[in-house]
């Protein structure tokens, strides 16, 4: 029965080294999963803001056309102040175009970063995983010997030194 409790020992570093091992390799997977997912909303975002960009885009042409159709009916010359006015609304126009395409790469930026995190802590609980299985393989196969050297586990190992020896304790 004795000589079991070293095996067992080993045997229960083994299986915490192994939990160790398959806790930090699932935790990566997870993050590489949620990278994934960060990744394809950064192409969505930027896709998205395109889209929008482009639609802003054809509203303010038309409305310029509008503007410039309202004008000409009315018998108003394109000089002077209708001619600025009508530049004012053209230069708004793209800057709110080029604001909706900021906006995306903003959000894209915002996605990447995540994906980058969420890779950067996966490979850092894989890492930790291995640590915490050579820990338990170090602590129990340590264990795991010093209970085979004293071949009883009420007794203290042999090589140790204590200060009650030379008292006659």
């Amino acid at each position: 029965m004795a000589a079991a409790i070293p095996i067992l020992s080993a045997a229960g570093a083994v299986f915490s080294a192994i939990g160790a091992i398959s806790g930090g390799q699932s935790a990566r997977r997870a993050s590489d999963y949620n990278a994934a997912i960060a990744d394809r909303n950064a192409v969505v975002a930027t896709q998205q803001a395109s889209a929008n960009e482009e639609a802003q885009r054809k509203i303010d042409a038309r409305r310029m056309g509008a503007a410039r159709a309202g004008y000409g009916a009315s018998g108003v010359t394109s000089d002077g102040s209708v001619l600025d006015v009508l530049g004012d609304s053209i230069a708004e126009a793209e800057l709110n175009a080029l604001n909706i395409r900021y906006e995306g790469k903003l959000a894209a930026q915002g996605y990447g970063d995540t994906a980058a995190s969420a890779r950067a802590s996966g490979k850092s609980a894989q890492r930790a995983g291995y640590m915490q299985a050579g820990a338990a393989l170090l602590t129990g196969g340590s264990k795991a010997y010093d209970i085979y050297q004293r071949g009883n586990p009420s007794k203290p190992a042999g090589n140790k030194i204590s200060i009650y020896d030379d008292a006659g304790f």
